[in-house]
């Protein structure tokens, strides 16, 4: 008797042994194996001033912009333009920020935000309405450019509701986002998978 009942308790003992390796093991492992965010090792661009703080590809720059240089880049003044154009002026310019690639190429770059003073409260229609997308589309009156083209699908960035719009005929056919806040209106314009994905870390302060 004594025999067989030392056989079963020395097999519980094995088995107990099995189990406690198999479950420190699988713990190890589960350790080494943990995902981290993919985001926690992206260049981060904060502005106290804008009021906003974001993330971007490692291959790409962020830089503030200015109208002056925008102005420089397209050989003309825009403000001057627009007022000479429409008959009163565009927003007050706050601030810009633009991402770049390597090839610093503007005109189709994945992420850019304009800041603007918007004391007066304008609602994303009336903005729209009196400025179009400046400085990178306006001055059309045509049915297309006041009505079509309008911000019309509704768009949340950093908890705050706007709205969108998709100029299809411009190259990279960037999306424009109107989000008011704060006193300020920002102006997004993002093109492609790569703006988009910049976008979903922007937040504000």
């Amino acid at each position: 008797m004594r025999g067989f009942t030392a056989v079963p308790i020395l097999l519980l003992l094995v088995l107990a042994t099995g189990l406690v390796i198999y479950f420190n093991f699988s713990n190890h492992k589960n350790t080494l194996v943990k995902p981290v965010s993919q985001t926690e090792s992206l260049p981060v661009y904060k502005n106290e001033k804008l009021g906003f703080v974001m993330q971007y590809p490692k291959e790409f720059t962020a830089k503030e912009d200015t109208e002056e240089e925008f102005n420089k880049r397209g050989n003309g003044d825009f403000r001057k333009n627009f007022s000479g154009y429409v008959g009163y002026e565009p927003g007050k310019f706050i601030g810009a920020v633009v991402v770049l690639d390597k090839n610093n190429f503007f005109d189709t770059n994945p992420f850019t935000v304009w800041i603007f003073n918007n004391d007066s409260n304008l609602t994303i229609d009336e903005w729209h309405h009196n400025y179009w997308y400046y400085p990178f589309v306006w001055g059309d009156f045509t049915s297309t450019g006041k009505f079509i083209l309008t911000p019309k699908d509704e768009a949340t960035v950093s908890g705050q509701q706007g709205k969108s719009g998709v100029i299809d005929y411009r190259e990279g056919k960037p999306k424009f986002i109107y989000v008011p806040k704060n006193g300020k209106m920002y102006l997004f314009r993002i093109i492609g998978e790569t703006g988009e994905q910049i976008l979903s870390t922007f937040k504000f302060l």
